[in-house]
């Protein structure tokens, strides 16, 4: 097929159809300099069973400014060559497009009156439009925090601060000694202690069973406390043979019936295991009716570090509901880059109990969340 010359001109607007606004800034910046700004973004489904086979995607609209600064430099003739050759091949293409008010751009397409009026429903917000580029904070030190796997909008969050504006004239490594106080700083300082009786749950493959064990065995060696295990059972049945070679190991009682349950001491600890199942509705309402029946105040999601970020999302916003209170992450050592997991670790809601580091289940953990963070992110982003 015959190549087309596609020349970038200051002030013309220019299409992207991405997977993610990660993705999206890292496009828009090579593909059209420093200084191209995000004018509009909406969420596009594919067309007839592709829309439920696929996830959808993001159609963006940048321009570059009529007056850049003096550090733009003009994408070359063969790198505007290499762009539209690269489009089909991953589902980014670079379009014109006649300049527009800054509503979002419409698929230019006739609707019948079956159709659903497309309105405000499809448009991502206009924060996520600011964060995902145009205030997108660049740098050598940036440069190393987004490759991290740091997500824009985060990074953007951080650029804005006062506290970090200074960081680009700094030297890069005072620099990034810098971020890493800052992020210590930011950490929530609050801290919740687990209540006597603590529910592990998550999705399936999440590893809630084996994260239960890490704290068994940290109270058991590590704090010399008395503790036993309940295996609840759900829908799907809750295999215990690897659990009960393990609480025989430690000495520990595994109790299967509330009866049994009845019989502990007020001063052992209860850790109660619960089968992996998707936080739907129905599951959330039997966990939260079980744990308020065995007065369960400590209930901790556990989830899988190598998950989307935005199935991490999903998971703490559903745990939410269900009352939880602290989060484990497992697998971490399973992902070249953790930087996704910052705005979880520093947001004020759950509290962070540890990191599952391997696959030791007395030890290969990590109850320094930030210092783990600060060390995995920095040494990935800078390979």
């Amino acid at each position: 097929m015959a190549q087309k010359s596609v020349s970038i001109t200051p002030g013309q607007k220019y299409k992207f159809i991405v997977k993610s606004a990660e993705e999206a800034a890292s496009v828009i910046r090579e593909k059209l300099g420093e200084t191209a700004q995000v004018i509009s973004v909406r969420q596009v489904e594919g067309e007839g069973l592709a829309r439920f086979l696929k996830s959808p995607k993001l159609e963006i609209i940048a321009q570059i400014p009529e007056e850049p600064s003096p550090s733009f430099h003009e994408p070359s003739q063969d790198s505007a060559t290499a762009l539209e050759n690269q489009s089909e091949a991953d589902d980014d293409f670079l379009s014109r497009e006649p300049s527009q008010r800054r509503r979002v751009a419409r698929p230019r397409k006739t609707r019948s009156a079956q159709d659903p009026k497309r309105d405000d429903a499809d448009l991502v917000p206009e924060s996520l439009v600011r964060a995902m580029f145009k205030n997108l904070p660049s740098g050598r030190l940036w440069t190393i925090l987004s490759k991290a796997g740091i997500p824009s909008e985060f990074l953007a969050q951080l650029g804005e601060r006062p506290e970090t504006q200074h960081l680009n004239t700094q030297p890069l490594q005072t620099a990034i000694s810098h971020f890493a106080m800052l992020m210590r700083d930011r950490a929530p300082s609050r801290s919740l202690a687990l209540s006597n009786r603590v529910a592990f749950f998550g999705s399936p493959g999440s590893g809630s069973t084996s994260a239960l064990c890490k704290q068994l065995a940290s109270d058991i060696f590590l704090r010399g406390r008395q503790a036993c295990v309940m295996k609840l059972e759900a829908d799907e049945p809750n295999s215990s043979e690897g659990l009960a070679m393990f609480c025989e190991a430690l000495g520990v009682q595994l109790v299967r019936t509330r009866s049994e349950l009845k019989k502990v001491g007020e001063e052992t600890n209860v850790y109660f295991d619960i089968p992996g199942m998707p936080l739907t509705g129905k599951n959330i309402r039997h966990l939260q009716k079980t744990f308020d029946e065995l007065a369960i105040e400590s209930r901790v999601l556990v989830v899988n570090a190598a998950y989307e970020r935005q199935l991490i999302q999903e998971a703490y916003t559903r745990a939410g509901s269900l009352g939880a209170t602290h989060v484990v992450f497992t697998h971490v050592d399973e992902i070249p880059r953790c930087g996704k997991l910052w705005e979880f670790v520093l947001d004020d809601g759950l509290v962070p109990l540890f990191a599952s580091t391997g696959q030791n289940i007395a030890a290969d953990f990590d109850r320094h969340l930030i210092d783990l963070l600060v060390r995995r992110t920095l040494s990935a982003g800078d390979e």
